[in-house]
């Protein structure tokens, strides 16, 4: 029943014991129903020593010993069995001690013996109240309270109104004596304000222990004032029947709820608010009190206690008041801030540009101008997939730092979603945009260090500008955009919207034009040639696709692949790379040259079905060996379907093909993984390869020797990349990789410029 008990030590009346007790419980309902139905027949004024004395105090005494006897038996949550069973076995020990004293006919004084016992329920039922809401409602605000306290004082300002006047004619005697009297309908007026305010707290999570408490609470006060009317109005036959079976019943079914379980709650269940219906109604019955009683005499103390709760509903009122305007701010303020960064969002960035275009054209704002800015950050998904999203997002809390250290105190930073940026700047004309955007640009060259390791991330700014470029919010977005986009595809940081290229430079256009490119044979390939480290020999070269597009210029692979891959377009774009490579490498053989070519595939070329048998088709056709030809994958793209991907690998490899992995090092690919795969060749990412000249890393010199021990020990061919200088040369050929690629050997370029020579040291160069 208390809070204390937890989903992970549940109790409940299901076990065997619990079933033994369910027995007793229902045994004692059965007497409690047989002194019912002997109250209801019986005369009216008639009293049994035996039955309605002894027998009904045992009853009580039982009842009272069963709640302290699950505070016992429970390791956790005992406290409230433990306390609510003292204060019932106090009552009930009351009863029994006025049974002793009224034996003969006698007439106890008061106060007596049995009114201490009695006295003493209250305090501690009060505390068992107290501590059951507290483990219910873990978190309370003051207007919980205050709607606890409205419907506490309106529900003691109904009883006090009815039944408080009779107490104090009743109230004779000396001062003990008229302090005894009153201290029952107060203690009752009490307990009947925190049995209202608990079931106000409690409206929505209402369960069976709380409802069994608090009836059994409100039975107690309903047979003190019953006991109240049959001594000060006169008896009654019902009078005498609910005075007589309010207190067992009470104690019996307040002891039977602490042995209810409370069962689990779902955290997954939004919490239910609490209810106004009975703060409404007691709110209600104070107002009528005090109507009533300025028409007729009523007792002052139900016109204070009225009184006393219209207060606390204005206190309420005005704090709800306060309550929805704070709420109302923090909502607004919610919907405008980005959780991750804190800085402002979408929609706060699309409420100051609707503002400024809104703008009339003779106000004096609408002759301001703005430069709106839409940051796309490079390298941030390789952080994401390379180190997890928490990482991506430490990332980004730090970028919107250090972005705001590049701008002027009035320009707005806006987090757009994903690792987009946008940026607004103020009064800003295009020289001056673009100067903000270079130093947004260079504060990003410093690595960002976590936990020691250092991570790059770069960004493609593009620029437009208002109203020059655009009378509208998602025009100006949009033009930012396309020049964004055209600055990543011409490897640009910054771009500057500009309508002669970019007014049909929206990414459907540009996925259009690659499609139209493709089948009209527009593409172009370049061939970097790779030198075999062994025999100074070039006998193969890497094929690199190029675009030459009519406006962005010749664009490389790593710009407009992933908008192939967007556009489901890999599949046309590798045949015509493959068909192509394949085409050339028959002719550099048919002229004496046995070159191999490398050619890069997608996850989506490796596992689109016909794929190994188009390959082996080619081959024919240009009656080719499959070892004229290596197919490149990234260990990223196998790791994703791998099963898929090591069966498709396993058949190109019955070909006879060499499959390489390509940027080794990058992804996570494991030594189990890596010797279940039928590949031939690992290629070492040129992320390792840059910096081995200088002798600066230490730590990458190991990586690459370990990665060319590995690759060796299970047979098979390391091929490096990025070697830009002698010196890096020199080092992996002494580290023993077998085949060397780089602007040292060779840049990328068509086949026809390529001319084969031997260099003066004994290695083989290219020469245009």
């Amino acid at each position: 029943m208390s809070a204390p008990e937890t989903a992970s030590a549940p109790t409940t009346i299901a076990r065997p014991a619990g079933r033994r007790i369910l027995i007793v419980y229902g045994l004692m309902g059965c007497l409690l129903a047989a002194y019912l139905l002997y109250l209801l027949l019986g005369r009216s004024g008639q009293y049994s020593s035996l039955i309605d004395g002894w027998s009904v105090t045992g009853f009580e005494i039982v009842a009272s010993l069963l709640c302290l006897a699950r505070g016992l038996s429970r390791r956790r949550g005992r406290i409230v069995p433990l306390v609510l069973g003292t204060a019932l076995f106090s009552w009930s020990i009351g009863d029994l001690t006025l049974t002793a004293e009224s034996l003969g006919g006698a007439t106890p004084p008061t106060p007596s013996l049995a009114d201490a016992f009695y006295l003493s329920y209250f305090p501690l039922a009060y505390v068992a109240v107290m501590l059951f809401m507290r483990g219910e409602i873990r978190r309370l605000s003051t207007p919980n309270w205050l709607d606890a306290a409205v419907a506490g004082l309106g529900a003691a300002a109904v009883c006090a109104a009815f039944a408080f006047h009779s107490v104090v004619r009743l109230a004779g005697g000396d001062a003990l004596a008229v302090a005894t009297n009153l201290a029952y309908p107060v203690g009752d007026m009490l307990l009947l304000i925190l049995v209202a305010g608990g079931a106000a707290m409690l409206a929505g999570r209402s369960k069976a222990p709380w409802i069994l408490l608090g009836g059994g609470m409100v039975l107690n006060v309903a047979g003190d004032t019953f006991n109240l009317f049959q001594s000060s109005v006169g008896a009654s036959h019902v009078g005498a029947v609910v005075n007589g079976i309010a207190w067992p019943t009470s104690i019996l079914i307040m002891s039977l709820a602490v042995w209810l379980p409370t069962g689990h709650s779902n955290p997954l269940v939004l919490q239910k608010p609490t209810g106004f219906i009975l703060p409404g109604a007691a709110a209600t019955a104070g107002l009528l009190i005090l109507v009533v009683g300025a028409l007729h005499p009523i007792d002052p103390v139900a016109v204070g206690l009225a009184t006393a709760a219209l207060i606390v509903v204005g206190v309420r009122l005005a704090l709800s008041v306060g309550g929805l305007r704070t709420l109302t701010q923090e909502r607004h303020r919610q919907s405008v801030t980005d959780d991750l960064t804190g800085l402002r969002n979408r929609r706060h960035l699309f409420e100051i540009l609707d503002g400024f275009f809104a703008e009339p054209d003779d106000a004096p704002a609408s002759q301001r101008s703005l430069a709106f800015m839409f940051i796309d950050l490079c390298r941030f998904k390789e952080i994401n997939d390379s180190f997890g999203h928490p990482a991506g997002d430490e990332v980004l809390k730090l970028l919107g730092v250090r972005l705001m250290g590049s701008l002027r105190e009035p320009d707005l930073l806006v987090r757009l979603g994903g690792d987009e940026f946008a940026i607004v700047l103020m009064d800003a004309d295009a020289a001056e945009a673009r100067a903000i955007a270079t130093r947004l640009t260079a504060s990003l060259e410093s690595p960002f260090v976590l936990d020691g390791v250092s991570m790059h991330v770069g960004a493609n700014i593009g620029i437009a500008l208002a109203p020059t470029d655009a009378s509208d919010t998602s025009r100006l977005v949009w033009c930012a955009d396309v020049a964004m986009y055209r600055a990543k595809l011409g490897g640009l940081p910054i771009a500057l919207y500009d309508e002669d290229l970019d007014d049909g430079g929206n990414r459907l256009l540009l996925a259009e034009e690659l499609r139209v490119a493709i089948e009209q044979g527009e593409l172009v390939l370049h061939y970097q040639p790779q030198l075999d480290l062994h025999t100074g020999e070039i006998l193969a070269v890497e094929a690199l696709v190029r675009w030459p597009h009519p406006r962005l210029g010749l664009v490389p692979p790593l710009k407009f692949l992933p908008l192939a891959e967007d556009a489901d377009l890999m599949g046309a774009l590798t045949a015509w790379v493959l068909t192509q490579a394949l085409d050339q490498c028959a002719a550099w053989r048919a002229a004496g040259r046995m070159m191999t070519v490398s050619v890069n595939i997608s996850a989506t070329n490796l596992l689109e079905a016909g794929f190994t048998e188009a390959v082996r088709g080619l081959l024919a056709r240009n009656d080719l060996p499959a070892e004229s030809l290596v197919l490149e994958i990234t260990e990223t793209n196998i790791i994703k379907e791998f099963d898929r991907s090591k069966a498709v690998i396993e058949e190109l490899r019955s070909l006879g093909l060499v499959v390489s992995i390509d940027d080794f090092g990058t992804g996570f690919t494991s030594m189990a993984h890596l010797t279940s795969l039928a590949v031939r060749e690992l290629k070492l990412d040129r992320t390792f390869i840059t910096s081995l000249g200088s002798g600066e890393s230490e730590r990458d010199l190991q990586l690459v020797r370990a990665a060319i021990d590995l690759g060796h020990a299970l047979g098979l061919r390391v091929v490096a990349e990025g070697i830009e200088d002698s010196d890096t040369l020199e080092l992996l050929s002494g580290l023993g990789c077998d085949v060397a690629q780089g602007y040292r050997i060779g840049k990328p370029k068509p086949a026809d410029e390529l001319a084969f020579r031997p260099s003066l040291d004994g290695t083989a160069t290219l020469a245009a």
